[in-house]
């Protein structure tokens, strides 16, 4: 005879495939499902039936148009659509939406001039005027590089449309400027100005502005582009009035 612990061992692994035991019915239906997979796959052996993707689909066929009947020619849906029948292939949007064509000269133009370009908004507008004033003028286009957002497509772009004519209109005054005054040009950083006013006071006042090329710490690069903006005269020349122009205020 088993033991107590055998038994009770016994007992519960008999419940277990009790759990999983089949009925008559469920033994019927696993009999014919495991007979249909082997026909199937006898009937496939020997190629007497044929997978379902390798049954020829054919589509039906459409038919013909009668003489009588007229065929419609698509709407056109879209603006782009330049064919006969779009009604709206000659829509202009309205003339505020536009930007107009036009030439302006970058020391004189204002921010709402500046905004008549194409590629230059409230804020391009701001930052050219803003950076304009801190130079004393452009001498180039190209110096619109220089203004934080404008890159070389944008230069591109909006290059046909402007030009300088009117030169500098403010030079920093050499032989008078203090280091507050260097510093501020944005082609001087505030060690080359203290070289500046150093030199000025070691060796005397500038009687030559290719005399800067010797002050120490001024390289070739900077001296030809900072070259066009001093001068030799004790006063600083006045700011032009017209060229400062208040516009519209970024955000």
């Amino acid at each position: 005879m088993l033991n107590k612990k055998t038994s009770r061992s016994y007992t519960r692994l008999l419940r277990f495939f009790h759990a999983f035991a089949f009925t008559k019915s469920d033994r019927r239906a696993i009999g014919c499902l495991s007979a249909l997979i082997a026909l199937t796959v006898f009937l496939r052996a020997y190629g007497l039936v044929k997978p379902a993707m390798e049954w020829a689909v054919t589509a039906p066929m459409q038919a013909e148009p009668k003489p009588w009947q007229k065929t419609q020619p698509p709407k056109a849906e879209n603006l782009g659509d330049t064919s006969p029948g779009n009604p709206r292939r000659t829509y202009t949007p309205p003339a505020y939406m536009v930007k107009k064509k036009a030439l302006f000269d970058l020391n004189t133009a204002d921010t709402f001039d500046l905004q008549e370009i194409r590629g230059i908004g409230t804020v391009y507008a701001r930052r050219i005027v803003n950076y304009r004033n801190k130079l004393g003028g452009f001498v180039d286009v190209g110096q619109l590089r220089e203004v934080w957002g404008i890159d070389s497509l944008l230069l591109e772009k909006i290059s046909p449309s402007v030009y300088v004519r009117q030169g500098i209109f403010r030079k920093i005054p050499l032989n008078s400027a203090d280091i507050r005054l260097l510093k501020q040009h944005p082609y001087l950083d505030y060690y080359q100005a203290k070289e500046i006013y150093l030199h000025r006071q070691k060796y005397g006042a500038f009687t030559s502005l290719l005399q800067v090329r010797e002050v120490n710490l001024m390289d070739s690069g900077t001296f030809e582009r900072i070259l066009p903006y001093l001068s030799l005269e004790t006063d600083e020349e006045p700011v032009n009035s017209h060229i400062s122009t208040n516009g519209p205020a970024s955000k």
